[in-house]
């Protein structure tokens, strides 16, 4: 646990009161925490039908209630100062510059230490400054940004750097609606996945084949679909574990095989080296887990469809908040944007961990921003009222 996670644990009480009373004001706030405790519920059941260890079913248990708490945590903070978001890429930079990938998976090569130090800071130094920047930045917000999104995808870390670009691309769409509809973003949409898909094929897949972007991790997941460029090719390269997690899924759907599940019989190890075009070796000294690489699908794979149909419903009733929270003439719009975008990226394709993580923060984030849209739409419709 972190330092974060025990202080938190300590106001679980003053949490609980404060959903119960000032929570109530907040949108959407009781029915996301009714789920959260249905999903708790749902997780201990499927724990006991699959006569999972009690070690490994309170650690894949703990991920979600902590989830809960340092959302009403961090959303708690928000509300009553949104200014107080620029704190989280400031602790994100200042979390690595002083303990460094907690993880410690830049210390393993050059590569790591770009996708998982260099590129993250560069990231949350970029959203900072679209928070606190001066009219210059204003000014050429969008070059500072592509390059940044440029800079960060050519290094290697293909996607962080393709969420920042995504973000930029969907500001630009945004920023020139007055209300903010789907159907009126759809078309800027479209175009951006032309200019995308373009991208990708003109300028991307060109550079890292030729070994002037990119890492030989990305060379060779390009190099088993035979440098197909399209895009939903490249994210089956590189996110084969989603997949065979889904297979594990469908393999046991009521129930699940229970949180950090062992593939005794190699099956899915198997599967996944076969989509990377490797050769499978058992190794018998170590057998690894069923692939969880995504919240989202882990919820299924671990504790089976209850737990899995209540995450996904909290899932997307989250990002529906998000989108209608965002107000296309804020100097939040880039970070609400981005939020969305990364964490939606990181939930669909990170392990379940991330949940706690950058999960809840986005969660509260979200939900703050809406409600603060939904109170100052109130307000002002009470002021017209009043001078009438």
């Amino acid at each position: 646990m972190s330092l974060t996670e025990i202080f938190v644990v300590l106001k679980i009480p003053h949490l609980l009161h404060w959903v119960n009373t000032k929570g109530r004001t907040v949108p959407y706030l009781r029915k996301i925490y009714t789920a959260f405790i249905l999903l708790v519920v749902a997780q201990c059941v499927a724990e006991f039908m699959v006569g999972n260890t009690l070690i490994n079913a309170v650690k894949g248990i703990a991920v979600t209630v902590m989830a809960l708490f340092l959302m009403l945590f961090y959303l708690e903070y928000l509300l009553k100062d949104i200014k107080l978001v620029v704190w989280i890429p400031v602790c994100g930079i200042l979390g690595l510059l002083v303990f460094g990938d907690q993880f410690g998976y830049a210390e393993q090569s050059d590569m790591t230490y770009f996708k998982f130090y260099i590129a993250p800071i560069v990231a949350s130094l970029t959203t900072l400054v679209t928070l606190i920047g001066g009219r210059w930045f204003r000014r050429n917000m969008t070059v500072v940004l592509v390059c940044a999104s440029l800079f960060v995808i050519a290094g290697g870390a293909r996607s962080l750097g393709f969420s920042m670009l995504f973000s930029t691309m969907a500001m630009l769409i945004i920023k020139r609606q007055k209300k903010i509809s789907f159907k009126k973003i759809l078309p800027g949409i479209i175009a951006a996945c032309i200019v995308i898909q373009c991208f990708l094929t003109f300028i991307y897949m060109p550079k890292v084949k030729s070994g002037e972007w990119g890492s030989d991790q990305n060379r060779s997941q390009f190099s088993a679909i035979n440098w197909n460029s399209n895009i939903f090719m490249i994210l089956f390269s590189a996110r084969t574990d989603f997949f065979v997690g889904t297979q594990a899924f469908i393999d046991k759907p009521l129930w699940g095989h229970g949180s950090w599940a062992k593939d005794p019989t190699y099956k899915y190890a198997a599967m996944q080296a076969k989509m990377l075009g490797d050769d499978f070796k058992p190794n018998l000294e170590e057998i690894g887990h069923v692939p969880t690489h995504s919240v989202v699908m882990s919820k299924g794979v671990s504790n089976g469809i209850f737990a899995f149909c209540i995450f996904l419903w909290i899932f997307i009733t989250m990002y529906k908040i998000g989108f209608k929270g965002i107000r296309s003439n804020s100097k939040y719009t880039y970070y609400q944007i981005w939020v969305m975008i990364s964490s939606f990226q990181l939930l669909m394709f990170g392990p379940p961990a991330i949940l706690k993580n950058s999960g809840s923060i986005a969660f509260a984030t979200m939900l703050a921003f809406y409600y603060l849209k939904v109170r100052d739409k109130k307000l002002l419709s009470e002021n017209e009222q009043s001078q009438a």
